[in-house]
């Protein structure tokens, strides 16, 4: 009865200590952040912590980045065409 109170005891921690490391894993994920660089382009990249081109951020799921990064840095009209000059 002593070996196998401890063969399930060995696979009770086995399993527990799987358990642990895969929540641990998880927690550990990286985030997600909007940046804009040197020429004002932004973009929504994925880091550990947080850059200095951070503008926005950390966000949990690329959606919600995205949704920031369309707030922070609307897109530009194209300008309008310069009416054709006639010589």
């Amino acid at each position: 009865m002593n070996r196998s109170f401890l063969k399930l005891f060995v696979a009770f921690a086995v399993m527990l200590a799987f358990t642990f490391v895969s929540v641990s894993g998880f927690a550990a994920e990286k985030k997600w952040f909007v940046i804009k660089d040197v020429k004002g382009v932004c973009k929504v990249i994925q880091a550990k912590e947080k850059t200095a081109k951070s503008i926005a951020g950390p966000f949990d799921k690329k959606d919600d980045a995205e949704k920031s990064k369309n707030d922070l840095c609307p897109k530009k009209d194209k300008k309008e065409k310069a009416p054709d000059k006639k010589i």
